[in-house]
């Protein structure tokens, strides 16, 4: 869900903030590689850098926590998502030439996910702002999915 923002800090200090190499070694480098590899529609690129099984597993878990327990339903489960990404990202790619990204805030959301703030300025100067999570694997961070701000108020 994207929404409309202005960012609290002006334009000068979110360019201060620091600045993340696009690789699998923190969340937001995690989140890079996936913008990367939407900016160039490289389908596999972005696969690669999401994990569906945890992010279908977080699903079914709020869904309902018994569900979440069946491994073959998680698996299932991983399956479907990742074909259905496939499918939207392949039919409409995001439009991010000429966004700047910042990252703002990192929170803790679950086990090892974290839940990223990005503020992402816009070619025409507007800003957007996204709660992505983002999961420590085995492979490195892997971007799961955006969650509304909602779901962060009760996080510790």
């Amino acid at each position: 869900m994207l929404e409309n923002v202005q960012p609290d800090l002006t334009l000068e200090q979110l360019r201060a903030l620091p600045i993340f190499e696009a690789d699998f070694n923190t969340p937001e480098g995690a989140i890079l590689c996936l913008e990367d590899a939407c900016r160039r529609q490289h389908v596999e690129s972005a696969c690669a850098c999401k994990n569906f099984l945890i992010e279908g597993i977080l699903m079914l878990m709020e869904a309902d926590p018994d569900l979440a327990r069946n491994e073959d339903l998680r698996k299932r489960n991983a399956v479907l998502l990742e074909r259905k990404y496939r499918q939207e990202i392949a039919e409409a790619w995001p439009d991010l030439k000429g966004v700047e990204t910042f990252f703002i805030d990192r929170q803790r959301y679950i086990g090892g996910v974290v839940a990223v703030t990005e503020l992402r300025q816009l070619p025409n100067g507007s800003f957007n702002k996204l709660n992505l999570l983002v999961a420590n694997t085995v492979s490195g961070w892997r971007v799961l999915n955006e969650v509304a701000d909602e779901a962060l108020k009760d996080i510790v």
